[in-house]
This record gives structure tokens, sequence and C-alpha cells, in this order.
């Protein structure tokens, strides 16, 4: 079986899965710095909201930007069991408990990528994925359609007034 991820970035650095983007050179929530990995989610939704933390506003998105979709073999996919996580996992910043989550996991080689919850929505009800760019297999996530990103104008028009 197939699944479908999404991510959003410059549209020059869609094809680019090496992993040694900002998260690779600043850490992020679930990878300390120095770990080559690309963040995707398992919807366009998720993808945008996620994006959301990183832009004051949303018509800040630089033009540039695109969403890409991509295909991964499911059996490439790691399940983390969330029940596993502390009650602070999702609090901003980032605790280090999750980075030694997704350190132990990439360090373990144990699969491609790893399904984790997304800490935009609550209880872990719509999820991301961790890539682990050094993965012997990160041939087999394809690049196959990119979309336009922008965000709706009524979504955020509150955010003005």
């Amino acid at each position: 079986m197939i699944s479908t991820i999404y991510r959003i970035s410059p549209e020059q650095f869609l094809a680019n899965l090496s992993g040694r983007g900002g998260s690779y050179q600043d850490g992020a929530r679930w990878n300390p710095v120095g770990y080559p990995v690309i963040y995707m989610a398992f919807s366009a939704s998720t993808a945008m909201l996620e994006m959301a933390n990183y832009v004051p506003h949303p018509s800040l998105v630089p033009k540039d930007y695109k969403i890409g979709e991509y295909e991964i073999p499911t059996d490439l996919i790691d399940i983390f069991d969330q029940s596993k996580l502390p009650e602070e996992w999702a609090d901003f910043p980032h605790s280090s408990i999750t980075q030694e989550i997704g350190k132990e996991w990439l360090d373990s080689g144990s699969n491609l990528a790893l399904k984790l919850p997304s800490c935009c929505v609550p209880n872990g009800l719509d999820c991301i994925m961790l890539i682990n760019a050094n993965h012997p297999q990160i041939d087999k996530i394809k690049l196959i359609s990119t979309t336009d990103m922008r965000y709706n104008e009524r979504t955020f028009s509150g955010m003005d007034s």
C-alpha cells in the first residue's frame, strides 16, 4: 500500500530530500541539531497548520512556497505509540523529551519514516511524519505533484482587527 504525505517548502527544494534544512541546522520538536530529517504531514491542511507556526501572518508565506504531494510505501512507516508521550509534549518551546524520542528512533535506523502526532491539533487527532533522510530507502519517497501555497483570505480575516 501507498500513503500520501505533504510538505511545504520553496518550490526549488521540494524534490530535495537531503534533510539539511532548518531543522538540521536548528533542531526541531522531534530532532536535535545535526540530524537530517524532513517533516511532512498526512494532509495538506495539517501541513498548512504546521506552516502557520512559522510565519507571523499567513499572508507572509513567501510566494515561491508550494505544497508538495508525495507517496511513500506504507510498510516503510513506523507508528509511535502516543500513550508514551508526556503530558507536555506539545508545549512550545518544545522539550528535550520529544527530541530524545526522535533521536532514539533515528539512531535505530529501523525504518524510513515515523508517524507522530501533530502539535497543531489536540490529542494527536492529526499526524505528521518524521522522515529519516539518511535511510537507505529515501528514494522510495516520490514527489507526485505540486500546488500553490496560499491560505484562503477568510481563514485568518480576524487577525487584523
